[in-house]
């Protein structure tokens, strides 16, 4: 039976994947590329056709966040600098789109310029589309580069999945995955999927 260990918190995460190369499917020649970071920039670079893009780190040190009346998800919306100093400003949900006023909260400096979401397969900085992107039943399916597929096939195809022993506050890597890739009667639908993917 083969054993796969889970990984700690935000080992797979966007943050991580910039460090090494988010990968991204290229806007002019459709090849791969790979959108990075240093302390002032964000930069996409393609494999294929060289092209290079590069975008300033926005800094947002203002964001609204709390529970959305429409769709009931938490959500969290960082506000442009030019938004003035209202303290309650009205927010559309990034999930459904319904707005509704927040109160908007200021954000510790740091980590805020790197963290962003992928949606609806796309990342967060330039808006390209994910070079591991597929669906499964409707669902989508992706992995940010070529360590965190190689985790997902290794984590899923296991027979025996294993948390160690110290746990991170209680949450995994594994605990971010949505459910219908942890179920057994998917399982195997979802390792086609994420094998198809690896061949690219």
């Amino acid at each position: 039976m083969i054993r796969a260990a889970d990984s700690p918190p935000g080992t797979y995460s966007t943050a991580a994947a910039l460090r090494t190369g988010l990968m991204v499917k290229c806007p002019a020649c459709g090849g791969p590329g790979a959108v990075t970071a240093d302390e002032e920039r964000f930069y996409f670079r393609c494999e294929r056709c060289r092209k290079v893009m590069e975008k300033p780190r926005a800094v947002s040190r203002r964001k609204v966040e709390g529970l959305c009346e429409g769709c009931g998800r938490f959500y969290r919306v960082h506000l442009p600098e030019e938004t003035g100093g209202f303290p309650v400003l009205r927010a559309a949900c990034p999930y459904c789109g319904h707005e509704m006023p927040g109160r908007v909260q200021k954000v510790p400096g740091g980590w805020y310029t790197v963290w962003g979401d992928i949606r609806n397969g796309r990342e967060p900085w330039f808006g390209l589309e994910l070079w591991f992107l597929s669906s499964y039943r409707g669902k989508q399916v992706w992995a940010l580069d070529r360590a965190h597929l190689a985790w997902l096939i290794g984590y899923l195809g296991a027979g025996l999945r294993e948390r160690p022993a110290v746990g991170y506050l209680g949450r995994m890597e594994s605990d971010h995955l949505p459910a219908f890739m942890k179920t057994a009667k998917d399982r195997a639908g979802i390792l086609k999927c994420l094998k198809r993917m690896q061949e690219k």
